[in-house]
């Protein structure tokens, strides 16, 4: 039985933090680009008065959404070098969940099943976006 030496493919040593710090990380960048993000439109829409503002907020928050889960799984993946996939996945999950409960517990109002998987499979494939993105920076 041979014993491991830390080496990997091609005779390199690994380095850098763990995948689930790499993932805590690219979290914590997608919320605070999401954080900036809403700040900046809340100012537009208290200064402006256009109405078209108001009538499309909720697809620029989608849009805001999909750019922060983005720059998190390009963020994560880009330190960590490989696994894109699986990074940039779990990122796009834990953002999704941690949106709907915190809209659920807010709203009081129940998610149909269709919207919560339009949701999950948005989240999920712009994080695999990121995540490829990430890998090959």
């Amino acid at each position: 039985m041979s014993k491991r030496i830390g080496k990997t493919r091609f005779n390199t040593t690994p380095k850098g933090p763990g995948t689930a710090m790499l993932i805590g990380k690219g979290f914590f960048v997608s919320i605070i680009v999401s954080l900036v993000c809403t700040f900046f439109l809340s100012i537009i829409s208290l200064v402006t008065e256009n109405t078209y503002i108001d009538y499309y907020m909720q697809y620029v928050m989608v849009g805001v959404t999909m750019v922060s889960i983005f720059i998190g799984s390009v963020y994560a993946t880009q330190q960590a070098e490989s696994r894109g996939l699986i990074i940039g996945v779990v990122i796009g999950i834990i953002y999704v969940l941690l949106s709907v409960g915190i809209g659920m517990e807010i709203s009081q109002e129940s998610i149909s099943l269709f919207v919560l998987a339009n949701k999950f499979m948005a989240g999920i494939a712009v994080g695999i976006l990121g995540g490829l993105v990430g890998v090959n920076l």
